[in-house]
């Protein structure tokens, strides 16, 4: 009895170890997306440390948004991310950025990242505050309004949606 119910266990092992090899040698082609893709890019870090970070971030956001007009590529800022959105901090990083197409400053780089739409970058409250106090921030998606509590509201309703919304999140 012990000898059939190795033969079978060994028989089982056997069959079910064949079926999961993968052959990665077959060229399928490039990627391509099929459905819409929501990816959230969020940074932590310093801009004015780390620029080749910051750098970073941009250009694979414009490179992924580039891939496919389906993709949909926002950045998320926090911690000491936040930096980011601050004009005098941007402008003051002399580091250069390497692009696909040359090197361009990361203020540049940042306003190529953005396009004409600052709701592809949502800065959190929390961290800018602790950061820079009220003074509002110059690059990013800000509500239109002066009311401090619909402010609020609003960048809380960015980020809830930006993040329960993403297919795919990628931290820096």
């Amino acid at each position: 009895m012990r000898k059939l119910l190795a033969i079978i266990i060994g028989l089982f092992l056997a069959i079910t170890s064949v079926t999961a090899i993968a052959d990665y040698t077959v060229d399928k082609g490039p990627i391509r997306v099929n459905s819409p893709q929501d990816i959230v890019l969020t940074l932590s870090e310093d801009p004015t440390m780390k620029p080749e970070v910051a750098c970073l971030v941009l250009t694979m956001g414009q490179f992924l948004r580039s891939s496919s007009p389906k993709v949909n590529v926002t950045l998320f800022l926090k911690n000491d991310g936040v930096k980011l959105a601050d004009f005098e901090t941007v402008s003051s990083v002399s580091d250069l950025c390497m692009t696909q197409q040359d090197e361009v400053t990361l203020e540049d780089n940042l306003e190529l990242f953005l396009a004409g739409n600052p709701n592809n970058m949502v800065n959190c409250p929390i961290c800018w505050y602790e950061r820079f106090g009220d003074q509002k921030w110059y690059y990013g998606f800000y509500p239109d309004s002066d009311d401090p509590l619909e402010i609020q509201q609003a960048i809380q309703e960015a980020i809830r949606l930006l993040l329960l919304s993403a297919d795919k999140v990628i931290d820096f």
